[in-house]
């Protein structure tokens, strides 16, 4: 078979958000092989994520600790009951603008959102049955900021259904 091969600049997840490429080149990182798209001006210009991204389906317990993988983007939380206590550590190593949903189909009397390790979490949290929380990565000062949440969810609840269909190839 005949085909001409394409190369793409690369590096890992520091280069790629230092780096300001012409515009409409893509780069790869080579951390969790993501797409960016590039503008001409934006450092690190802009990722390119998956519909469905990567989630998570967890049936915890009441006080158990949930940690984040490193480019996880959801839990859903399908707990047997109420919870009386649940942590979740938010993902290690977010790009720029990465958000991370949490869907609940229990209340959760005492959630805590704790981030990893030199990141910060801004906003409160408080979970709701059938409920939603969403927080966005801000890399520059390493904050995770609450961006939205609902405890009252049919839109998280639909999203959630449309990431439990997804099937990556």
């Amino acid at each position: 078979m005949s085909h001409t091969q394409v190369q793409h600049a690369r590096g890992n997840s520091a280069q790629n958000i230092a780096y300001t490429g012409p515009a409409g080149e893509v780069t790869v990182n080579t951390d969790d092989w993501s797409l960016r798209v590039h503008d001409g001006a934006t450092p690190g210009g802009w990722p390119l994520r998956p519909i469905g991204a990567n989630y998570s389906y967890e049936q915890p317990s009441s006080g158990a600790t949930l940690v984040a993988g490193a480019h996880l983007a959801a839990y859903i939380i399908d707990a047997a009951g109420p919870l009386s206590a649940l942590t979740i550590v938010l993902p290690s190593a977010p790009n720029d603008g990465d958000e991370f949903l949490v869907v609940a189909t229990q209340p959760i009397a005492l959630l805590t959102v704790d981030p990893a390790a030199g990141q910060s979490v801004i906003g409160a949290a408080g979970l709701g049955q059938n409920g939603a929380l969403r927080w966005q990565y801000h890399a520059e000062n390493a904050a995770w900021y609450r961006t939205g949440g609902t405890n009252v969810a049919a839109a998280a609840f639909a999203q959630a259904a449309a990431l439990a269909a997804f099937s990556p190839l």
